[in-house]
């Protein structure tokens, strides 16, 4: 079994999209998806698949804009997850190809800490992209964990600690692997909702991708066709392609 923790709240249009994305995964085992929803009211979750379980967690609403909420949410998901689990991070606004707990499922096999590196990242709102180099750790959103590192997490959850998955990836000195040419992950910044406090969604983020070129090669032609419409550009973008 895999188990799933999302943290969320407020971004219901960025939800509806996660449920999708996890609909659409090929891996045929059982799944438990944690989702913590902060929010003042509790998102619709429509999510519903054979062989896998859904539970929601409601802490005291206490964001405001400017806070950071991301340890403690983990923190209330974790409460319920038990040591032996095989747990995955599925962060709510962010692409994962239908492979994706697949390929992390076979990861885990030889090692408690995998993930991906040369983490892509993705404004649909503003159409810039950003590729990284990071070789050695794996973005929170692509990190999936068991046994020592699991327990090694529970403790990186914590207010003071700004950045959780360099922490991770940095102090933990067990088996871990970042897997660089895989692909299979966007960090996708910019949907509605209450805003991140990542790089992605900052003015001065990325490189401009005008004609959507490099969104449809990360995420697909449907995805990028979702997204498009989202922001109702599907033609602009249609006809800049063409040009």
């Amino acid at each position: 079994m895999l188990t799933l923790l999302t943290a969320t709240g407020c971004r219901q249009g960025a939800w509806d999209i996660c449920e999708r994305l996890m609909m659409a995964q090929t891996y045929a085992g059982p799944v438990r998806w944690i989702i913590v929803d902060d929010g003042p009211e509790m998102q619709t979750v429509r999510f519903q698949r054979e062989g896998w379980t859904v539970e929601i967690i409601r802490p005291d609403h206490v964001w405001q804009a400017g806070m950071n909420t991301q340890a403690r949410n983990l923190l209330a998901g974790l409460a319920v997850v038990p040591s032996n689990a095989r747990l995955l991070i599925i962060e709510d606004d962010d692409y994962y190809a239908p492979e994706w707990l697949a390929m992390v499922d076979r990861w885990l096999h030889g090692h408690e800490l995998v993930g991906e590196g040369m983490a892509r990242y993705y404004n649909v709102a503003s159409m810039k992209y950003k590729q990284l180099n990071n070789g050695v750790h794996a973005s929170l959103c692509s990190t999936a964990m068991r046994g020592n590192a699991l327990e090694l997490f529970r403790k990186c959850c914590k207010p003071d600690v700004q950045y959780i998955d360099l922490t991770l990836w940095r102090t933990f000195n067990g088996m871990k692997c970042v897997h660089k040419n895989t692909r299979l992950t966007v960090g996708t910044k910019g949907l509605p909702g209450r805003i991140g406090i990542g790089m992605g969604h900052k003015d001065t983020f990325g490189q401009p991708d005008k004609r959507g070129d490099v969104l449809r090669q990360w995420v697909g032609d449907e995805m990028a066709g979702i997204y498009d419409r989202l922001f109702n550009r599907g033609k602009i973008v249609e006809t800049e392609g063409t040009a």
